[in-house]
């Protein structure tokens, strides 16, 4: 008697990465350095609001910061932002970043975001994670940086 095929396994999707892949497209490796902090501390600043809303300041404080020192580990330039409890202060960054290869900044801030997305999702079972990727998408490349209107 034959027996029908045993399916195989199908990858997990990783809805975070979909997302950062999504909000990326148009625009992913054409901005320079400082268009890049730009965009990324807004990116961060609408995470910050939205997860600051189910978390509290503390708690936030806390995942921000371990995702920071685990970045900072992979690419050293992301110690020099800091949390504070008004969210990611990328000053620091901002005065060394046109030292640093664009490549591997956009590279390390994506790293960042796609992160705090799989942190959040992972310690609420997903439940900020609709918001949060929607507070994403909100935020945009403005158009004199050759953003979609």
């Amino acid at each position: 008697m034959r027996h029908p095929p045993v399916p195989l396994p199908m990858p997990d999707r990783n809805i975070h990465e979909e997302a950062v892949t999504a909000w990326r497209a148009g625009w992913a490796g054409s901005l320079a350095q400082t268009a890049l902090l730009d965009l990324f501390e807004r990116a961060l600043d609408a995470l910050w609001q939205r997860a600051h809303m189910s978390l509290g300041e503390m708690t936030l404080m806390a995942i921000v910061d371990r995702v920071l020192h685990q970045g900072g580990e992979k690419y050293p330039h992301l110690a020099q932002l800091k949390v504070e409890t008004s969210g990611v202060h990328f000053g620091e960054l901002r005065h060394s970043a046109q030292e640093l290869d664009r490549v591997m900044l956009e590279e390390s801030l994506v790293f960042l975001v796609y992160e705090l997305l799989r942190v959040f999702g992972s310690l609420t079972g997903e439940i900020l994670t609709p918001g949060l990727h929607a507070e994403l998408h909100k935020v945009r490349v403005p158009a004199s940086q050759g953003g979609k209107p």
